[in-house]
């Protein structure tokens, strides 16, 4: 199991404007809060996790942030802290009741989003038994936490606004089990490590370093990565979010006709090029799970009929990047309408397909 634990205590983390009236985690962003995309690659971890938000009472009662954090799943759940910390490590210390403390830990914010799949990542911390480990990208701001690391990319310093290199740390680490965070943050506060009179989690991993553990940096795509700490940050990535669906959309939109047009061509291999390997089918004939049981399915209703014309009526996609195909459906002169609803995935390869069809009758 994999403790999660989001310290979301920071002194501006509930900050409002004259723009914004609640914090940033709260604000509608297309259609979803901040604090749903933040969760989300955590949400679909494929591994057995419990996600643990450590929140300030106040503001947890003020903004009905249990609740929020229960609609995001039955795998999320509340810690109360009481008064000002001095800092996320701070923070996450108060909540050490709530981890198992031999089970591997990730240190997380929900003031950022990583938009992309990070169970390889999270796999390969795990494969290569490291002590600790965090995600980088490249920069040179002062804002950010950075490490050096060696030839094989494995840490030899950490630093908390200091750019000691070009690799900003992107807001996550793990550790091989909670017990470790603890001894390291520990031995940190004991040293009096704070940045601006804060104790930030980055120098934890300089305490790993130290008792000769290592430390792995794993590099990712900054275009992925978005951490907002202001109202200029938020406006910038609810901007990118909307460009970055509308140009999916037209990729959906785009890939659908092309399904239309390979199937009303009874081109077989074509057809299956579309779907994922697990693909599910539904329709009246039944459910079809798998890319080849859905291609023998398909291939028998092209060799059963002389002459087939699939007329797409209507297409849609939805805000949730769905396409929808309103048809007419045409075999051997028997006319049927219907309603294709695509699920896509990330590779823009369908995951299933519900079809609803019925006969029209001329008489």
């Amino acid at each position: 199991m994999i403790n999660i634990l989001v310290p979301l205590s920071g002194t501006d983390t509930f900050k409002v404007s004259a723009i914004n009236k609640f914090p940033r985690i709260l604000n509608d962003i297309d259609g979803k809060l901040l604090i749903e995309r933040a969760a989300k690659p955590f949400l679909d971890l494929n591994f057995d996790y419990q996600i643990t938000v450590a929140l300030p009472q106040p503001e947890a009662s003020k903004y009905q942030l249990n609740n929020v954090l229960q609609l995001l799943g039955d795998r999320i759940k509340s810690c109360a802290i009481n008064g000002n910390t001095q800092g996320a490590v701070c923070s996450a210390l108060l909540a050490i009741e709530e981890l198992e403390l031999d089970e591997p830990l990730v240190i997380t914010s929900f003031e950022q989003v990583l938009d992309f799949d990070i169970n390889r990542h999270i796999q390969t911390f795990i494969d290569e038994k490291v002590d600790a480990g965090v995600f980088t990208f490249e920069a040179m701001h002062p804002k950010w936490s950075y490490v050096k690391v060696d030839n094989a990319n494995f840490v030899t310093q950490a630093a908390e606004k200091m750019p000691i290199s070009n690799k900003a740390i992107a807001g996550l680490y793990y550790f091989k089990s909670a017990a470790l965070f603890i001894e390291s943050a520990k031995a940190m506060i004991r040293k009096d490590v704070k940045t601006n009179g804060s104790f930030y989690i980055a120098p934890t991993l300089n305490e790993v370093i130290l008792k000769e553990g290592k430390v792995k940096a794993i590099d990712i795509d900054k275009s992925h990565y978005f951490h907002v700490i202001d109202d200029h940050d938020l406006t910038h990535y609810e901007q990118k979010v909307i460009d970055n669906n509308n140009k999916q959309k037209a990729k959906i939109q785009s890939k659908t006709k092309e399904y239309i047009t390979a199937f009303g061509c009874k081109k077989i291999e074509s057809v299956i090029e579309f779907f994922d390997e697990d693909f599910l089918l539904a329709d009246p004939a039944g459910k079809f799970q798998g890319k080849e049981l859905v291609r023998s399915y398909i291939m028998s209703i092209f060799n059963s009929t002389e002459s087939l014309e699939f007329n797409a009526k209507r297409i849609y996609v939805t805000e949730e990047l769905e396409s929808i195909i309103e048809f007419e459906l045409i075999i051997d002169g028997s006319i049927f309408v219907g309603t294709d609803v695509i699920k896509w995935n990330n590779q823009l390869l369908m995951e299933e397909m519900k079809a609803y069809l019925y006969e029209v009758n001329n008489g």
